[in-house]
């Protein structure tokens, strides 16, 4: 990616540093520029992606955008790979899902789970290789609509953005993971604003593939529209719902749950 404009590169280096490694060639290679009149322009090579021209909310509108192009790239360039919305966090070399609906609370969740002995791989994004079922890092800062409660406090080095913050893969508890790991368990996580103590209840493979499609971004490019990855994956591993309480409460729900699996 090339980038000359200091601010969106900080926030490239903060949202995507752990992607860099050597290559020859790029698979996917992107220009941005910042013109004089304000906002942002993302180009690969003379052919315009995006292009935003108002500066309001201007740092946050770029990694949305910014997310939203590496996103559908990456799907057409990785057909063999399952594209869920979800968290991935990997203990003990396997891997949980935690899938959700945005504004669930499944990046603070994820974020709390670090400090529970997890280790990441991602908190939106889980390209998953159905032979397995393994599932591939997509170590992008881990990123959160609001400062999670006390006893998971942000890092110094964390970035905010006019609507979100972002913690650097470099400022997590523990090392992010670096190669395909194991699926271990689908976990459906949901809120219910009247309930405070957390509860967990398994689904049949059945119920777990629906809720598993109905997450998936890429499944035309699977055969059986992608219903047949979906259930092929919820058949594998075990799966739950989990209703979301306190915070602390409900990761000491989920390590327990994930001990006798």
């Amino acid at each position: 990616m090339r980038c000359d404009d200091n601010l969106f590169r900080g926030l490239i280096l903060t949202n995507y540093g752990a992607f860099q490694q050597p290559v020859d060639a790029a698979d996917i290679a992107y220009s941005v520029a910042r013109p004089a009149s304000g906002g942002f322009r993302i180009a690969r090579g003379q052919e315009t992606l995006a292009e935003v021209t108002s500066n309001e909310a201007v740092q946050y509108m770029f990694l949305y955008v910014l997310e939203k192009l590496l996103t559908i790239d990456l799907q057409n360039l990785r057909t063999d790979l399952y594209f869920i919305h979800s968290s991935a966090l990997e203990r003990s070399g396997r891997v949980t899902l935690i899938v959700a609906e945005s504004g669930t609370g499944k990046s603070t969740t994820t974020w709390a789970l670090l400090k529970h002995g997890y280790h990441y791989l991602s908190d939106e994004l889980a390209p998953i290789d159905p032979a397995g079922p393994d599932v591939h890092p997509y170590p992008h800062a881990l990123c959160l609509k609001a400062p999670p409660p006390g006893p998971y406090p942000l890092p110094e080095n964390a970035v905010r953005t006019e609507r979100t913050i972002h913690i650097p893969v470099t400022a997590l508890p523990s090392a992010a993971v670096t190669q395909p790991s194991p699926l271990r368990a689908l976990l459906f996580l949901q809120r219910d604003a009247h309930v405070s103590a957390p509860t967990v209840a398994e689904v049949s493979p059945a119920e777990a593939g629906a809720r598993l499609y109905a997450n998936t971004l890429n499944a035309l490019a699977h055969p059986g529209s992608g219903l047949d990855v979906a259930v092929r994956i919820a058949g594998a591993v075990p799966a739950f719902v989990i209703n979301a309480g306190d915070l602390r409460a409900t990761c000491e729900l989920i390590s327990e749950l994930e001990e006798d699996l």
